[in-house]
């Protein structure tokens, strides 16, 4: 029989995934909720989990990350989603721990790390020009409902230093990163900011969802046989403006289709997202839709600067060098970016 090898003293982890059978344990111990099976659905920002009790309910485990922004937010983002919830907004509202918390807090080797619990989400992702129009009507009612949040507050905002100059950070140590390709986003970035500077006295203020890209919310059809759309995944969420959440949308077709302006399909979907999000009670003003194109570029820099924090998990893989240079011409083409508000 072979010695166990020990833990070598200069191991340091980075991040662990934990097992379901941990998931599903803790979920008993701190939810008093029987689990019958849990699967991992991703690792991302977060770790998540899907999970069903022995009665058939179905939920969500989310394990959130240590980030590079700082402490969890946790304690706002469930806060928040009990204030809409409980004014009938389409959201996967959280469930309570047994002793009434929202979240548990959990030893992990690299440091501390939250889990919360939501439910499920029915439905599937947007497809229909409906679907859009559905998704555009709950953000409007998100951003009118929340104006009377008076729960825990953020812990951050999303404003300019939290979109880009955080990345400018997280840039400055990018491994072997050319000095040139360092220096010219510095001046786009300050140049970004200056332009937001000049603006943001007119510009909407909202709870922003923070992550309104199409894939964090589902259309189905409820007990009613109403169709709706459900949000979830406010992780990202926080104080901040309106044109930042409304120009999500618009920038995750962008990137995933490779476009430089939009397309036909995208100006379509817009203008249902639009039509839904006024619908809900939502107000663009005319700051807001001028604001648009750069925020788009703003979300973009939030979106690398959130792969390019987690190097020492994610590796450079997920945003090499040769990419980081091809987004230079990316943001300076959506400079006159196009989007009928």
């Amino acid at each position: 029989m072979t010695d166990r090898l020990k833990l070598d003293p200069d191991l340091i982890p980075a991040h662990t995934t934990a097992a379901t059978t941990s998931i599903a344990r803790w979920v008993e111990q701190h939810y008093g909720i029987q689990v019958r099976h849990c699967h991992l659905i991703r690792r991302g920002l977060n770790d998540n989990y899907a999970l069903r009790s022995i009665d058939g309910k179905r939920y969500v485990v989310r394990l959130y990350s240590i980030r590079p922004r700082g402490d969890f937010n946790v304690s706002f983002e469930v806060s928040l989603l009990v204030h809409l919830d409980a004014h009938g907004v389409g959201v996967a509202a959280p469930v309570q721990t047994a002793n009434g918390c929202t979240h548990v807090l959990l030893q992990f080797p690299e440091g501390p790390r939250a889990m919360a619990l939501f439910q499920h989400a029915e439905g599937s992702l947007p497809d229909s020009l409906e679907d859009f129009e559905l998704t555009g009507n709950v953000l409007g009612q998100i951003h009118r409902v929340a104006h009377d949040y008076a729960g825990p507050p953020s812990r951050y905002a999303l404003n300019g230093h939290h979109l880009a100059g955080r990345t400018l950070e997280y840039l400055r140590v990018y491994p072997d990163l050319d000095t040139e390709l360092l220096e010219t986003y510095h001046q786009r970035v300050a140049q970004l900011l200056d332009e937001l500077g000049h603006v943001e006295c007119e510009l909407t203020r909202v709870v922003c969802h923070g992550d309104t890209h199409g894939f964090n919310n589902h259309v189905g059809t409820d007990a009613a046989g109403a169709r709706r759309a459900v949000f979830f995944d406010f992780d990202d969420a926080g104080p901040g403006f309106l044109a930042y959440d409304l120009s999500v949308l618009p920038w995750s077709y962008l990137t995933r289709k490779v476009l430089k302006e939009p397309d036909a399909l995208l100006l379509d979907r817009w203008a249902h997202y639009l039509r839904g999000y006024r619908s809900g009670g939502g107000e663009i003003s005319k700051a807001d839709r001028a604001a648009l194109p750069m925020f788009v570029q703003l979300r973009h820099l939030w979106n690398m600067g959130e792969g390019i924090g987690r190097l020492h998990h994610w590796g450079t893989s997920t945003m090499p060098a040769d990419w980081l240079k091809k987004q230079v011409d990316v943001l300076a083409a959506w400079k006159g970016l196009e989007l009928p508000a």
